[in-house]
């Protein structure tokens, strides 16, 4: 048999040996990728077949015990554009950026990334290692390794949409290892009671107020902006049961808090959320961004 040309043999090897070292869901595109600089890579989360892109920023200065930061985009799943909304933050505090993509093919619908993929377009409920909430925390883990971080545990931002998730995944994966989270302008909330069914509230959801109030426990800031009250944005919800959070973003983020308030106190457990208010701003991913940067620790 005749050998192939030495050239396409070596492109081959190359090839084989790059596809084999895949088999752990570390691929070797990863490992070159989180270089100094903006940049992206494509992650594999166990059990499942998808792909998310990751849109980072690794300070050129960064040091294994410097924090890790995911900001989760909004309802145009724009991962590139909140990275490059929060390079300046991760430059002036020293922390590795993640914006990991949610694509809507992936994860369709407010039910694929709102409300983390608990549950599959027919109403059947998905595995918990289908979840988004646990996409991040094998993120986590990957990026730990790729970098050696010394983090053990990674402070998370979301934004509208982005918002959303950040609080569920709180709720519903409360052993997750959040350190600082933010959920700011969020249109809609899963109030922490057993009286209003899921997605509004947490009765057939699978769980319920007691597992729930965990999340209590957690460092959790609620960050509104002040004018963020327009009735009429054609990405508010309007269903009756998110009418019944109140008119606008505003409303709602001081319903779902005065909620926790009472939800944490019947359970006794001591509740260690914040409501903020940012003066002068609406429904800005930009101008929230500013200040949930100054609250990050």
């Amino acid at each position: 048999m005749t050998l192939p040309q030495r050239p396409f043999y070596q492109a081959w090897l190359c090839l084989w040996l790059a596809v084999l070292c895949c088999g752990g869901g570390c691929s070797a595109t990863a490992r070159d990728a989180l270089r100094a600089g903006s940049g992206s890579f494509v992650f594999s989360p166990s059990r499942t077949t998808t792909q998310l892109q990751v849109w980072y920023y690794h300070p050129p200065n960064l040091r294994p015990e410097d924090p890790i930061v995911f900001v989760m985009h909004g309802v145009k799943r724009n991962g590139q554009k909140y990275r490059d909304s929060w390079v300046k933050h991760a430059q002036n505090k020293r922390f590795l950026l993640l914006v990991p993509e949610f694509s809507q093919q992936a994860y369709p619908g407010s039910a694929g990334y709102n409300l983390g993929n608990m549950f599959a377009a027919s109403g059947r409920p998905n595995a918990p290692d289908l979840w988004g909430f646990t996409v991040i925390e094998q993120l986590f883990d990957h990026v730990r390794e790729l970098t050696q971080s010394q983090a053990s545990a990674y402070s998370l931002y979301g934004h509208s949409a982005g918002a959303q998730f950040v609080h569920r995944l709180l709720m519903f994966q409360p052993d997750a290892r959040v350190k600082t989270a933010i959920a700011a302008n969020a249109g809609w909330y899963t109030m922490p009671t057993d009286r209003v069914a899921f997605p509004y509230g947490l009765k057939h959801s699978g769980t319920n107020l007691a597992t729930v109030s965990q999340a209590f426990t957690h460092d959790l800031v609620i960050l509104l902006g002040e004018k963020d009250t327009d009735t009429r944005d054609n990405n508010l919800r309007t269903t009756p049961e998110a009418m019944a959070q109140g008119p606008h973003r505003l409303a709602r983020g001081h319903a779902f808090y005065n909620a926790a308030q009472q939800a944490a106190q019947s359970q006794n457990v001591r509740l260690n959320w914040q409501l903020k208010e940012v003066a002068g701003v609406g429904h800005s991913n930009t101008k929230m961004a500013e200040a949930a940067a100054g609250i990050l620790r």
